[in-house]
Protein backbone atom coordinates (compact mmCIF):
# COMPACT_ATOMS: atom_id res chain seq x y z
CA UNK A 1 0.00 0.00 0.00
CA UNK A 2 2.80 2.44 0.83
CA UNK A 3 4.44 1.63 -2.50
CA UNK A 4 1.19 2.42 -4.34
CA UNK A 5 0.88 5.64 -2.39
CA UNK A 6 4.44 6.58 -3.35
CA UNK A 7 3.67 5.92 -7.03
CA UNK A 8 0.69 8.26 -6.92
CA UNK A 9 2.72 10.92 -5.13
CA UNK A 10 5.04 10.90 -8.14
CA UNK A 11 2.14 10.90 -10.62
CA UNK A 12 0.35 13.76 -8.88
CA UNK A 13 3.55 15.79 -8.66
CA UNK A 14 4.85 15.35 -12.20
CA UNK A 15 2.01 14.33 -14.50
CA UNK A 16 -1.26 15.49 -12.92
CA UNK A 17 -0.23 18.57 -10.97
CA UNK A 18 -2.21 18.32 -7.77
CA UNK A 19 -2.66 20.80 -4.94
CA UNK A 20 -4.19 19.50 -1.71
CA UNK A 21 -5.79 21.72 0.91
CA UNK A 22 -6.20 20.74 4.57
CA UNK A 23 -5.66 16.94 4.55
CA UNK A 24 -4.99 17.33 8.28
CA UNK A 25 -8.75 17.81 8.77
CA UNK A 26 -9.31 14.06 8.46
CA UNK A 27 -9.82 12.54 11.95
CA UNK A 28 -6.80 10.41 12.82
CA UNK A 29 -8.86 7.74 14.55
CA UNK A 30 -12.37 6.38 14.84
CA UNK A 31 -14.98 5.61 12.15
CA UNK A 32 -15.19 8.16 9.34
CA UNK A 33 -17.28 8.37 6.17
CA UNK A 34 -15.43 10.33 3.47
CA UNK A 35 -17.82 11.85 0.90
CA UNK A 36 -16.77 13.61 -2.28
CA UNK A 37 -17.96 14.68 -5.68
CA UNK A 38 -16.95 12.17 -8.36
CA UNK A 39 -15.02 13.44 -11.37
CA UNK A 40 -12.76 10.62 -12.59
CA UNK A 41 -11.35 7.15 -11.97
CA UNK A 42 -8.46 8.83 -10.17
CA UNK A 43 -10.62 10.38 -7.44
CA UNK A 44 -10.02 7.72 -4.80
CA UNK A 45 -6.27 8.09 -5.32
CA UNK A 46 -6.36 11.90 -5.38
CA UNK A 47 -8.13 11.85 -2.02
CA UNK A 48 -6.23 8.98 -0.42
CA UNK A 49 -2.59 9.63 -1.26
CA UNK A 50 -2.18 12.44 1.29
CA UNK A 51 -4.25 10.86 4.08
CA UNK A 52 -2.28 8.75 6.60
CA UNK A 53 -5.18 6.33 7.07
CA UNK A 54 -6.14 3.86 4.36
CA UNK A 55 -9.60 4.63 3.00
CA UNK A 56 -11.81 1.67 2.05
CA UNK A 57 -13.75 2.80 -1.00
CA UNK A 58 -17.22 1.72 -2.04
CA UNK A 59 -16.92 1.32 -5.84
CA UNK A 60 -19.38 0.38 -8.57
CA UNK A 61 -19.52 -3.35 -9.18
CA UNK A 62 -18.80 -2.94 -12.91
CA UNK A 63 -15.15 -2.27 -12.06
CA UNK A 64 -14.86 -5.69 -10.43
CA UNK A 65 -16.00 -7.53 -13.54
CA UNK A 66 -12.51 -7.06 -14.96
CA UNK A 67 -10.32 -9.59 -13.13
CA UNK A 68 -7.19 -7.43 -13.23
CA UNK A 69 -8.99 -4.33 -11.98
CA UNK A 70 -10.83 -6.42 -9.39
CA UNK A 71 -7.54 -7.63 -7.93
CA UNK A 72 -6.07 -4.13 -7.93
CA UNK A 73 -9.05 -2.40 -6.34
CA UNK A 74 -9.58 -5.19 -3.80
CA UNK A 75 -5.90 -4.98 -2.81
CA UNK A 76 -6.39 -1.25 -2.32
CA UNK A 77 -9.31 -1.88 0.03
CA UNK A 78 -12.20 -1.13 -2.34
CA UNK A 79 -15.38 -3.20 -2.30
CA UNK A 80 -18.25 -3.42 -4.82
CA UNK A 81 -21.71 -1.91 -4.63
CA UNK A 82 -24.62 -2.37 -7.03
CA UNK A 83 -25.91 0.92 -8.35
CA UNK A 84 -29.61 1.63 -8.67
CA UNK A 85 -30.62 -1.01 -6.11
CA UNK A 86 -30.36 -1.64 -2.40
CA UNK A 87 -27.18 -3.67 -1.98
CA UNK A 88 -27.44 -5.53 1.32
CA UNK A 89 -23.96 -7.01 1.01
CA UNK A 90 -22.26 -3.64 0.47
CA UNK A 91 -24.28 -2.13 3.32
CA UNK A 92 -23.20 -4.95 5.63
CA UNK A 93 -19.54 -4.53 4.65
CA UNK A 94 -19.75 -0.78 5.27
CA UNK A 95 -21.33 -1.31 8.68
CA UNK A 96 -18.68 -3.84 9.69
CA UNK A 97 -15.85 -1.55 8.61
CA UNK A 98 -17.23 1.39 10.57
CA UNK A 99 -17.80 -0.80 13.62
CA UNK A 100 -14.09 -1.64 13.48
CA UNK A 101 -13.26 2.07 13.46
CA UNK A 102 -12.23 2.16 9.80
CA UNK A 103 -12.48 5.05 7.35
CA UNK A 104 -14.60 4.42 4.26
CA UNK A 105 -15.14 6.47 1.11
CA UNK A 106 -18.36 7.06 -0.83
CA UNK A 107 -19.25 9.14 -3.89
CA UNK A 108 -22.86 10.05 -3.04
CA UNK A 109 -23.65 11.35 -6.53
CA UNK A 110 -23.66 7.73 -7.66
CA UNK A 111 -21.92 8.56 -10.93
CA UNK A 112 -19.30 10.91 -12.31
CA UNK A 113 -20.26 14.56 -12.59
CA UNK A 114 -18.84 17.58 -14.38
CA UNK A 115 -17.51 19.72 -11.59
CA UNK A 116 -19.41 22.59 -10.04
CA UNK A 117 -21.35 23.34 -13.23
CA UNK A 118 -22.80 19.84 -13.49
CA UNK A 119 -24.19 19.57 -9.98
CA UNK A 120 -25.71 16.18 -9.25
CA UNK A 121 -27.87 15.47 -6.18
CA UNK A 122 -26.55 13.31 -3.37
CA UNK A 123 -28.04 9.98 -2.45
CA UNK A 124 -28.60 9.99 1.34
CA UNK A 125 -27.18 6.54 2.14
CA UNK A 126 -23.89 7.94 3.45
CA UNK A 127 -25.73 9.84 6.20
CA UNK A 128 -27.48 6.65 7.28
CA UNK A 129 -24.15 4.80 7.36
CA UNK A 130 -22.65 7.54 9.52
CA UNK A 131 -25.61 7.38 11.92
CA UNK A 132 -25.54 3.59 12.22
CA UNK A 133 -21.75 3.48 12.52
CA UNK A 134 -21.53 6.49 14.87
CA UNK A 135 -19.05 7.92 12.36
CA UNK A 136 -17.88 11.40 11.47
CA UNK A 137 -18.54 12.66 7.94
CA UNK A 138 -15.54 14.10 6.11
CA UNK A 139 -16.48 16.18 3.04
CA UNK A 140 -13.96 16.51 0.19
CA UNK A 141 -14.10 18.54 -3.04
CA UNK A 142 -12.21 17.73 -6.25
CA UNK A 143 -12.03 20.05 -9.22
CA UNK A 144 -9.81 21.08 -12.10
CA UNK A 145 -8.55 19.39 -15.27
CA UNK A 146 -7.96 15.76 -14.33
CA UNK A 147 -5.79 14.80 -17.26
CA UNK A 148 -2.13 14.51 -18.25
CA UNK A 149 -0.34 17.71 -17.17
CA UNK A 150 -3.63 19.16 -15.99
CA UNK A 151 -4.07 21.14 -12.78
CA UNK A 152 -6.20 19.51 -10.08
CA UNK A 153 -7.30 20.67 -6.63
CA UNK A 154 -8.43 18.57 -3.68
CA UNK A 155 -9.89 20.30 -0.63
CA UNK A 156 -10.79 18.64 2.66
CA UNK A 157 -13.55 20.37 4.58
CA UNK A 158 -14.37 20.30 8.27
CA UNK A 159 -15.57 16.88 9.50
CA UNK A 160 -18.86 16.81 11.36
CA UNK A 161 -21.11 14.56 13.41
CA UNK A 162 -24.61 13.79 12.11
CA UNK A 163 -25.84 13.57 15.70
CA UNK A 164 -24.62 17.11 16.37
CA UNK A 165 -26.14 18.40 13.13
CA UNK A 166 -29.57 16.80 13.49
CA UNK A 167 -29.96 16.06 17.18
CA UNK A 168 -31.04 12.70 18.55
CA UNK A 169 -34.70 13.33 17.72
CA UNK A 170 -34.04 13.47 13.95
CA UNK A 171 -31.58 10.62 13.47
CA UNK A 172 -34.33 8.45 11.98
CA UNK A 173 -36.15 11.24 10.20
CA UNK A 174 -35.95 10.45 6.46
CA UNK A 175 -36.61 14.04 5.39
CA UNK A 176 -33.95 15.41 7.76
CA UNK A 177 -31.41 12.85 6.54
CA UNK A 178 -32.17 13.69 2.90
CA UNK A 179 -31.77 17.38 3.61
CA UNK A 180 -28.45 16.87 5.38
CA UNK A 181 -27.20 14.83 2.40
CA UNK A 182 -28.21 17.66 0.04
CA UNK A 183 -26.61 20.29 2.28
CA UNK A 184 -23.41 18.26 2.49
CA UNK A 185 -23.22 17.96 -1.30
CA UNK A 186 -23.89 21.69 -1.69
CA UNK A 187 -21.11 22.36 0.79
CA UNK A 188 -18.74 20.23 -1.27
CA UNK A 189 -19.59 22.17 -4.44
CA UNK A 190 -19.08 25.41 -2.56
CA UNK A 191 -15.59 24.29 -1.50
CA UNK A 192 -14.46 24.25 -5.13
CA UNK A 193 -12.30 27.33 -4.86
CA UNK A 194 -8.72 27.95 -3.78
CA UNK A 195 -8.59 29.14 -0.16
CA UNK A 196 -6.16 31.79 0.98
CA UNK A 197 -4.02 29.30 2.89
CA UNK A 198 -2.52 26.64 0.63
CA UNK A 199 -1.12 23.16 1.36
CA UNK A 200 0.72 22.02 -1.74
CA UNK A 201 0.56 18.47 -3.07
Amino acid sequence: MEFVRWIFRVIFKLFVRTTVFYPENVPNQGPVVVVSNHESMLDMFLIGYRVPRYIKWMAKEEIFRNKLLAKLFTALGAYPVKRGARDVGAARTTKELLERGEIIGIFPQGTRGKGKKGRLPAKPGFVRFAVDGDAMIQPVAIWGKIRLFGRVYVRFGEPFSVREKLGDEHLNDRAAIQQLAADTMDGIYNMMEVPGEVSKG
